[in-house]
């Protein structure tokens, strides 16, 4: 069902909408059948006719509900053909809500719809006003007319879009807004975040590589921001970079906002959960279905394993739902996703942040303190003061 046209959201978004009638419609469909195994099971042999009846009508029943979701997408699809180009290309991503739930798809589903070549894939890159700003200078020019030698990049976390650095709290702007007051030109990409950890580190070193040699002014300097699953994108990127040092020797500091570096517990009891219904025959209907999550989020359960790439000062910021970080709770409840031990990970430069949700860290003012002094503050011998070896 896939268009043939450049960019077809429309169609995209049905595709979507048809695949998730098909994945929730089965462990419903798994669990009426388990009931029916029980209540068949008491009544005995006499009641196998009723129980033969009763599974054909739902069975023909549940296929009807997935078979009209597909029906109902190709029609979608087709008729989104025969619109303008202008119309169906940003459908869904024109909208902040539709961008939203654009980044929260791709976290869920990600791999499978780069796989199926779905047109809502997020696509890698600098995002201006919801859309792809390409590699070329005259469109960076366009998009950033006060750009700066110095470059900020901030990557987003799991399920998100560059959007994410820009919710306002209490009338306050968004990070990249502030940072330009310093002279620091601030680029948000937008990432699939349903991909592997791996992949998408790759992927942003070769974009990092490409941006600065269309930038349209010289890159002195690089400074790396990255919040949740955004702080794994980033230290794979620097250590892929490691042995071609192309743009890693421009790069000063590296924040990482409630990054589990050593792993997130609601990724970790997803995947024990998933596996603990396995073990009963009535329930590996649900667990099917928690295992439709993307390699991304799958790969948030583990410790990240590549060290620190050297001469950058690594920094973490932690934050816990406490008012106290040294209560006994405060490291496990974490920013209520993220533990304080597994944000702080390898870094020995940390900042703990007490009363503070997971999303917070986004806009939290307190966070724009420590990004300014980082980007104002580290010469290229600080740097070098201040890095310590990976641990």
């Amino acid at each position: 069902m896939h268009s043939n046209r450049d960019r077809n959201e429309v169609a995209g978004a049905a595709d979507v909408v048809a695949t998730a009638i098909d994945i929730l419609s089965r462990p419903v469909q798994g669990t009426h059948r388990a009931i029916n195994d029980l209540v068949f099971g008491v009544l005995g042999r006499s009641a196998a006719p009723v129980r033969i009846l009763n599974e054909g009508i739902a069975d023909l029943v549940y296929e009807a509900v997935r078979g009209g979701g597909v029906a109902a997408a190709e029609a979608v699809t087709a008729v989104s053909r025969l619109l303008p180009e202008d119309r169906v290309s940003h459908a869904v991503t024109s909208t902040a809500a539709g961008s939203v739930v654009v980044g929260a798809v791709n976290g869920l589903l990600g791999d499978r719809l780069a796989a199926e070549g779905n047109d809502l894939t997020v696509e890698l890159g600098p995002h201006h006003e919801r859309r792809i700003v390409g590699n070329d200078t005259a469109m960076l020019t366009t998009a950033y007319p006060k750009a700066t030698g110095h470059v900020a990049v901030l990557v987003h976390g799991l399920g998100e879009t560059e959007q994410a650095w820009y919710y306002r709290h209490d009338g306050r702007g968004s990070y990249g807004e502030a940072l330009a007051a310093h002279g620091i030109s601030a680029v948000s990409l937008r990432y699939n975040t349903g991909a592997g950890i791996e992949d998408n580190g790759a992927a942003l070193a070769g974009l990092l590589d490409e941006l600065i040699a269309v930038w349209p002014v010289p890159v002195e300097r690089i400074d790396l921001v990255g919040h949740s699953m955004g702080g794994l994108v980033v230290r794979r990127a620097c250590a892929v970079e490691a042995s071609r040092a192309t743009w890693l020797p421009l790069v000063r500091t590296a924040c990482y906002l409630g990054t589990p570096h050593e792993g997130a517990p609601l990724a970790t009891g997803v995947y024990h959960l998933s596996r603990a219904l396995r073990k009963v025959r009535q329930t590996v209907v649900w667990a099917d279905l928690l295992d439709v999550r993307s390699r991304g989020v799958d790969d948030l359960r583990l410790a990240t394993d590549v060290a620190l790439a050297p001469g950058i000062r690594h920094v973490a910021v932690a934050a816990t739902l406490a008012a106290d970080d040294t209560a006994w709770w405060a490291d496990a409840v974490g920013d209520g996703l993220v533990t304080l031990r597994s944000a702080r990970g390898p870094m020995t430069e940390l900042h703990t942040l007490v009363g503070t949700g997971h999303l917070a860290l986004l806009s939290d003012p307190r966070v724009l303190d420590v990004l300014t002094e980082l980007m104002s503050d580290a010469t290229p011998a600080e740097v070098d003061d201040a890095t310590e070896p990976a641990v």
